[in-house]
């Protein structure tokens, strides 16, 4: 039975192999427009409503985001340490995870989440939605369909696409992935004061999609 599972697994990850994130109709920059403005605010403490859904099972709540740094030692910046609290609307804790560029350490997570390939997805999500490696801009493209700037580079050990509005001004999806079996997308809407309000996170290898909208 283990055999067989692990063989879909491979199964599926090879299907979704060739899921690309890289966007379409792209074409080499050869201006940029205004400078681009990346999102800085909302990961230091923010709190969201939130919809998690694997397949045909769903949870909703209410999801914290709050930047918790380590102390620096003055030899070098403190380090960014964030922790995700998700609970339901009853205060029942589904996941409470605080991550690093390491690691993510789990504090406390509901039994039928707390799967090691599920878990490293979540890592990889909240590590791109968090921008905790720094993205590095490496190429500029422009798409033909919309004109939205469209920025490819790294962010530790992610390959990172972003695509922005014409005056790179906002930031509309995020797109990368490490390996094939962990691609996330995404998108970014209903901004005020400079800050989306929605965001969208989608795995299509398991078929997981979480769904933030902004309380604070």
């Amino acid at each position: 039975m283990k055999s067989l599972a692990f063989s879909s697994l491979c199964f599926v990850i090879i299907l979704t192999g060739c899921i690309s994130v890289k966007p379409k109709g792209i074409k080499p920059a050869t201006e940029i427009g205004s400078p681009v403005k990346p999102i800085t605010n909302i990961w230091v403490n923010s709190l969201f409503k939130a919809t998690l859904e694997i397949k045909k099972h769903r949870l909703t709540g209410l999801l914290l985001l709050k930047r918790m740094d380590s102390i620096s030692d003055n030899v070098g910046p403190a380090e960014k340490v964030y922790r995700i609290v998700f609970t339901n609307e009853i205060g029942m804790t589904y996941f409470d995870l605080e991550l690093s560029k390491d690691t993510m350490k789990v504090i406390s997570c509901f039994a039928a989440l707390n799967k090691k390939v599920l878990i490293k997805i979540l890592e990889t999500d909240f590590q791109t939605l968090a921008n905790i490696f720094d993205f590095i801009p490496k190429k500029k493209y422009r798409q033909d369909s919309t004109n939205n700037l469209v920025m490819y580079g790294n962010a530790g050990h992610m390959k990172i696409w972003q695509v922005y509005t014409p005056a790179a001004d906002t930031l509309l999806k995020t797109a990368g992935k490490s390996t094939p079996a962990n691609p996330v997308f995404i998108s970014y809407s209903h901004y005020l004061t400079n800050l989306p309000t929605k965001i969208t996170l989608e795995n299509p290898v398991i078929g997981m999609k979480i769904s933030l909208r902004r309380l604070k």
